[in-house]
């Protein structure tokens, strides 16, 4: 069965059908073989429906949804040119501004694929360009685009929350601190990076340029802004501002 069920996935993607397309198919043949006939496809279907019961995971599809749209689009131009504004001129600032615009996007669409796709495009020819080598290039943005897993909104968050029944709105508060950290790391050794192999700079931008940049950013940026206040911790826990939790994490506890 396993070979029948594997090669009707190779003919399938062979013929140009998407990865979806055969998954599907195979997971349709097996349930078959296995079963021994369509009677049983009712079962299937009931299993299919309980295991999207959870409210929650309905974000995950509209979040890889929302993050194909803002690849498609101009979003990520825009965050881009926001953190090359105001970074891009300092020592390895192009390296630095890379790794914010993953950070960035990533807090906007929550899928660590569409960032890679997003942000490398634009930006790996560019560092390329500037000095930098292809293997540093190509780490920092696969890596850096691992920032979006740890941040909100994250889909590997919510789905480890619906299956955990742990609290998604912790931990998107949970992965903050974290994200940023990584973040910072990344720019420390960017900056060591680019002082030992000599990358030259960008152009500095003026205060005009900046605020202009801000504001064709200030639409992507307001999308984690409204899924940061849509969460809120149960009522019977006591509000507390970011700082204080981030000092001490056990604030949450029950």
């Amino acid at each position: 069965m396993a070979i029948t069920i594997f090669s009707i996935m190779i003919v399938l993607l062979l013929m140009g059908f998407p990865m979806m397309i055969p998954l599907i198919v195979g997971a349709f043949v097996g349930f078959y073989m296995m079963f021994g006939g369509l009677g049983q496809m009712e079962t299937m279907v009931q299993q299919m429906m309980a295991g999207i019961r959870p409210a929650s995971l309905i974000a995950v599809p509209m979040f890889i949804f929302a993050a194909d749209i803002m690849t498609r689009g101009h979003s990520a131009g825009r965050l881009i040119d926001l953190v090359m504004a105001f970074v891009g001129h300092l020592k390895g600032g192009l390296a630095v501004s890379t790794a914010a615009a993953c950070t960035v996007f990533g807090a906007v669409s929550g899928s660590t694929q569409a960032t890679v796709v997003a942000i490398g495009s634009p930006l790996r020819p560019r560092m390329l360009k500037a000095g930098y080598k292809d293997s540093f290039v190509l780490a920092l943005i696969v890596n850096a685009s691992d920032i979006a897993f740890l941040i909100p909104p994250s889909i590997g968050m919510i789905i480890y929350g619906v299956v955990s029944n742990t609290s998604i709105a912790e931990l998107f508060l949970a992965g903050i601190g974290p994200g940023l950290l990584i973040l910072m790391l990344f720019s420390i050794y960017s900056y060591i990076y680019a002082v030992r192999h000599n990358v030259p700079t960008e152009p500095k931008t003026t205060w005009t340029e900046r605020m202009k940049a801000t504001q064709r950013a200030l639409w992507p940026l307001g999308f984690p802004g409204s899924m940061a206040g849509s969460f809120h911790p149960p009522r019977r826990r006591r509000p507390v501002c970011f700082m204080l939790w981030f000092w001490k994490p056990s604030f949450f506890a029950p």
